[in-house]
C-alpha cells in the first residue's frame, strides 16, 4: 500500500500557514477511484464534510439540493468528483469551509470518465459526447497551486505568511446603521450589499439583539437562508436555537408571497437575499412597510439577481433621497484575498463582470458554438455576466448548461467586439408517438421538453410532441442599449435560423411589460399556469408563433381557446391578477363576431342613465368580442372597465383599492369611463363598416 505520509505532511504543514493567514485552500487530488478514496480516508483532519454519493468513502453525505449544504460550517471539506462534478454544490462547500482550513476535490485522471452529473442536465432523448464544461474545468485545475497524484509526492515549500487580522469594522457600521433604521426616521430604506463571507446576516442577527423592544421580521424565499441571523441573534442572547428556527425572541421569518398576502405588523423588517426575490415584489413590500434594510449577496451561490442591483437600486436612489447604502467587502469569516474563494470564482465564473463598451457601428448577429466558447474565455465571461444581468435566477450550474447541454443554442448580438445581446434557445420535441401518446395521457412527463409537452397537452395532437419547436431560454440585452429593438432583431436573427421547427415560443413569469415586449414580437400568449411563482408571484404565460402553415391553423385554435378560458377564469382564479397584465393580455386577442341585437342594446343601455349592475353583462360580452376597443383607451378608464366589468372586483373592494370617496365617486368615475369606452368602441365599427 502506498505511504501517505509525504500526502499527510503537506497538508499539516498548508494548513499551519493557512491558520496563520486566515486563508483557506483548494487541494486538488487526481487519480483512479480507489487511490483517491484511500487518500481521503486515511485523513486525519478534524471536522471534516464529506460529499459523495460512494459507501467508500467514510462519514459521507450526498445531499440532493445545493442549498442542504448552505448555512453550515466546517473546518475542511472534501468534494467527491467521481460522484459527479455538481458546480452548484461544490461552490456550496467551499462556502462551508472555515479559516486554515482546506476543501480537497477528489477527480479521476482518465480522459474517457463519464461523470454522472452530466445526466442532471441533458434533456430526455439527449446525450453529451463531451463535455466542454470538464474540459475547461480540468485545464484551469492544472494551474492551480496545491495539486497531488499518486505518482508526485509531494514537497510543501513554505511561504511564511503574514498574520492576518479580520477587520470588523465595516460590520459594526452596518449594525449601527441597521439600528438607525429602526429608531431614526421612518421612510428611509437602508441596503447592504455584499459578497459570502462578509457578515451580512451576522450583522442582521446582531442588530436584532440590540434591538429587544422592536418586533422584527425577517423576510427571504427560504428559512434555510436566515439560519445565520438567528445563530447570531442566539449568541448574543446566550439561548440555543433549533436547526430550522422561524422564531426566536424579537425575529421571526416570513416568506415574501406570505409577507404580501397577510401584511402583518412590525417595527422593522429585513428582506434577506432581495436578489433572490423579483423587483415587482420588492416595491410591493417597500410601499407596505416604512422601515426596512434590504440586504443580499452580490456574488451568490444561490442565484445572483444582477437585475436586484440595476432595476431595483436605480429605483431606490432616485425614491429615495436619503437612502442609506453600505459594501461589505471586508471577509470577516476569513481573511481578506482568500485563496479559495479566488479559485472558486475563475473556475466557476462566480463573479463575471459586464464591461459597458459604446460604439457607433452596426450590429452583427451570430451562432456561437460550445467550441467557440471554451476557446474564447473572454466571450464566455461576458456572455455569463449578461445572462446573470438580465435574470433574478442565475445559479452556478448555468454555466454547466451553457457548456454542455446538447438541445441549448446560443445566439449574439454584437458591435465590433462588444457583445450587446446574447439569445439562449433549447430545441424540444422530435421524441416518438409512443412518448406523445403517454404524454397526452398524463402518464409521462420527459424532461427537459417543457414548451413541446404543454403545447401538446393543450392541442391533444401527438405531431407537437413529434416535431421540433423552439423555446428561448433566456434572452439578455446589455443594459445601455435597452429600448433600441436590439432584442427583437436578435429574435428575428434567431427564427431565421430555426429552419427545422414548427414552434417558436418562450415561457416566463408574466407581466405587462414582458407580454408587451413577446407580442410585439408576433408571439401570443396560449397558456397562463394557474398556480404563481412563489418567489415572483407571477404566473408562468407561454407565448408561440407558428413557423410553417400546418402550426399555424393550430396555433389559432390555441390563441382562440386561450381567450374563452380566460373570460370565465378572470371573474374567478384569475380575479386577482394585475389590470395592466390584463389590459397587454387583451392587444393579442382575436376578434369575435357581435350580433346586430348586442349592438342595438348597447344604443339603448349606454347612451342614457348607465347603471352599474345592469350594464356589466352587456359590457363584458362586447368588451370580450372586440378586444381592440379597450387599447387606445386612457389608463385610468381601462383600469375601471377591467377590475369592475372583466374581474368584477366588489364596489367596496374598488373603492379602498383605488382611494375612491365612496359608491358615488365610483358610480361618477363608472359612468365616465363607460362614456369614454363607449365613443371609442362606435368610432371603431364605424371605420369597419
Amino acid at each position: 500500500m502506498q505511504d501517505f505520509k509525504p500526502y499527510n505532511e503537506y497538508i499539516t504543514a498548508l494548513c499551519n500557514e493557512l491558520v496563520i493567514a486566515k486563508h483557506r485552500q483548494l487541494v486538488i487530488v487526481q487519480g483512479s477511484e480507489t487511490w483517491c478514496y484511500q487518500f481521503a480516508n486515511q485523513l486525519a483532519l478534524k471536522n471534516t464534510y464529506v460529499f459523495s454519493s460512494s459507501s467508500l468513502l467514510a462519514n459521507s453525505e450526498f445531499p440532493k439540493h445545493a442549498h442542504q449544504i448552505l448555512g453550515q460550517e466546517f473546518q475542511h471539506a472534501i468534494f467527491d468528483g467521481f460522484s459527479g462534478l455538481y458546480a452548484d454544490k461544490l461552490a456550496a462547500l467551499a462556502g462551508t469551509v472555515k479559516a486554515g482550513g482546506v476543501l480537497i476535490l477528489l477527480l479521476p485522471d482518465d480522459d474517457k470518465w463519464q461523470d454522472p452529473a452530466l445526466t442532471s442536465i441533458t434533456s430526455y432523448g439527449e446525450a453529451i459526447k463531451h463535455s466542454f464544461f470538464n474540459q475547461r474545468f480540468f485545464a484551469k485545475l492544472k494551474l492551480q497551486p496545491h495539486y497531488f497524484t499518486k505518482h508526485s509526492p509531494p514537497i510543501y515549500q513554505s511561504i511564511s505568511p503574514a498574520t492576518a487580522k479580520i477587520n470588523y469594522q465595516q460590520q459594526q457600521a452596518c449594525v449601527e446603521q441597521i439600528i438607525k433604521t429602526a429608531t431614526g426616521r421612518a421612510n428611509r430604506p437602508f441596503v447592504i450589499s455584499a459578497d459570502r463571507g462578509r457578515g451580512k446576516s451576522a450583522a442582521l442577527g446582531l442588530a436584532a439583539a440590540n434591538l429587544q423592544d422592536k418586533r422584527i421580521l425577517i423576510c427571504a424565499t427560504q428559512a434555510k437562508a436566515v439560519q445565520t441571523s438567528f445563530k447570531h441573534l442566539a449568541a448574543e442572547l446566550g439561548v440555543s436555537k433549533e436547526q430550522n428556527c422561524k422564531q426566536l425572541a424579537n425575529l421571526s421569518y416570513i416568506a415574501p408571497d406570505t409577507l404580501l398576502h397577510e401584511k402583518p405588523d412590525c417595527d422593522l423588517l429585513f428582506v434577506d437575499e432581495a436578489a433572490a426575490i423579483p423587483v415587482p415584489m420588492l416595491l410591493q413590500i417597500l410601499k407596505s412597510y416604512p422601515r426596512i434594510v434590504f440586504a443580499s449577496t452580490m456574488v451568490g451561490y444561490e442565484g445572483n439577481g444582477r437585475g436586484y442591483t440595476l432595476r431595483f437600486l436605480h429605483y431606490l436612489r432616485s425614491q429615495f433621497k436619503s437612502l442609506k447604502a453600505i459594501t461589505l467587502d471586508e471577509p470577516i469569516r476569513f481573511a481578506k484575498y482568500d485563496p479559495l474563494e479566488n479559485s472558486l470564482r475563475e473556475l466557476l465564473l462566480l463573479d463575471a463582470k459586464y464591461l459597458d463598451t459604446q460604439s457607433g457601428k452596426s450590429y452583427q448577429f451570430e451562432n456561437i458554438s460550445k467550441e467557440q466558447l471554451i476557446d474564447d474565455e473572454q466571450l464566455l465571461s461576458q456572455i455569463m455576466a449578461l445572462l446573470a444581468l438580465a435574470h433574478y435566477q442565475t445559479t452556478v450550474n448555468d454555466l454547466r448548461q451553457l457548456l454542455d447541454a446538447p438541445e441549448l443554442q446560443l445566439f449574439i448580438c454584437k458591435q465590433e467586439n462588444a457583445l450587446k445581446a446574447v439569445c439562449l434557445i433549447a430545441i424540444e420535441g422530435g421524441l416518438t408517438p409512443e412518448i406523445a401518446e403517454q404524454v397526452i395521457r398524463g402518464k409521462r412527463r420527459p424532461h427537459g421538453h417543457l414548451m413541446a409537452q404543454t403545447l401538446t397537452q393543450l392541442s391533444r395532437k401527438i405531431e407537437d410532441l413529434c416535431k421540433h419547436s423552439a423555446r428561448v431560454v433566456r434572452i439578455a440585452v446589455a443594459p445601455e442599449c435597452h429600448q433600441q429593438g436590439i432584442g427583437s432583431a436578435l429574435l428575428n436573427h434567431c427564427e431565421s435560423q430555426l429552419s427545422n421547427c414548427s414552434y417558436f415560443g418562450a415561457s416566463f413569469g408574466a407581466n405587462a411589460a414582458l407580454v408587451k415586449f413577446w407580442q410585439s414580437n408576433g408571439f401570443n400568449v396560449v397558456k397562463l399556469g394557474f398556480s404563481h411563482d412563489k418567489a415572483t408571484a407571477e404566473h408562468a404565460a407561454l407565448v408561440v408563433k407558428a413557423l410553417d402553415k400546418q402550426t399555424t391553423d393550430s396555433a389559432t385554435l390555441l390563441i382562440e381557446e386561450f381567450k374563452q378560458d380566460l373570460s370565465l377564469q378572470l371573474l374567478d382564479h384569475f380575479s386577482s391578477l394585475p389590470w395592466q397584465l390584463i389590459a397587454e393580455l387583451f392587444k393579442g386577442l382575436p376578434k369575435s363576431e357581435l350580433s346586430s341585437a348586442l349592438d342595438a342594446r348597447a344604443e339603448r343601455l349606454l347612451t342614457g342613465d348607465i347603471n352599474l349592475f345592469q350594464v356589466q353583462p352587456l359590457l363584458w360580452q362586447i368588451l370580450w368580442s372586440t378586444p381592440i376597443s379597450l387599447n387606445l383607451l386612457d389608463e385610468h378608464t381601462k383600469f375601471i372597465l377591467i377590475r369592475l366589468v372583466l374581474q368584477q372586483t366588489s364596489v367596496n373592494s374598488l373603492i379602498e383599492e383605488a382611494g375612491f370617496t365612496g359608491k358615488k365617486d365610483l358610480e361618477s368615475q363608472f359612468k365616465t369611463a363607460v362614456q369614454g369606452w363607449y365613443a371609442h368602441y362606435k368610432s371603431l365599427q364605424n371605420h369597419s363598416h
